[in-house]
């Protein structure tokens, strides 16, 4: 009897082990605090090993979509323009996994050759724009804007465009900060963009 009750134990204690250990490797690692400059330069666009992604990719733009496809909880978007494949792709699989997104873009840029709010929109992502003769021209993504126990927020900004051109053959910059201050700035400014600006309407709607 005594041994019978050892067995069981035994196996209770294993499964509980097996479930606690599944449950802390899906839990999102704690993430430091960041500053960090990533450069994009032409001439510095050797095509290596991705660990992020299946396809080859440069050192700055692997690093750029790690910073990406980390968001825990929500990611906003202010974007002149974005047309580049793969960073859509990030952003839906975001999405996907339960991800808060918002996405704001020029409204003449929105519908541009290669833009890719049409397949943003398609799976229920919210993208926003004003019809103005001003011009949207903001590049930066604030990633968890609210600070939780699991994940530290953070801002990309710079002059880089999600592009194609921009990601492989121009010269561009981004900086990656989670400073209290500097992103509370951007998430002040974000909001107040949310609510100036619209839904897009789709073309023949």
């Amino acid at each position: 009897m005594a041994f019978t009750k050892t067995i069981l134990l035994t196996i209770t204690l294993v499964l509980a082990s097996h479930a606690a250990y599944k449950y802390f490797r899906r839990k999102p690692k704690r993430r430091l605090k960041i500053n960090d400059v990533i450069m994009f330069s032409n001439k510095n666009s050797e095509f290596k090993s991705s660990k992020y992604l299946k396809q080859s990719l440069t050192e700055s733009v692997e690093r750029l979509f790690n910073y990406l496809s980390s968001s825990c909880h929500s990611l906003d978007i202010c974007m002149y323009v974005l047309t580049n494949s793969e960073i859509t792709n990030i952003i839906i699989k975001q999405h996907l996994r339960g991800v808060k997104i918002r996405v704001i873009l020029d409204a003449d840029m929105a519908f541009s050759s290669g833009s890719t709010v049409k397949r943003l929109e398609k799976h229920g992502i919210h993208v926003r724009w004003m019809k103005a003769t001003e011009i949207m021209h903001n590049k930066y993504c604030i990633i968890d804007g609210a600070a939780t126990e699991d994940c530290i927020p953070f801002v990309m900004t710079g002059s880089l465009n999600w592009t194609n051109q921009a990601l492989y053959r121009n010269w561009e910059n981004v900086l990656v900060t989670s400073q209290k201050h500097i992103v509370y700035l951007y998430k002040v400014e974000f909001e107040k963009m949310w609510e100036q600006f619209k839904p897009i309407v789709k073309i023949g709607r």
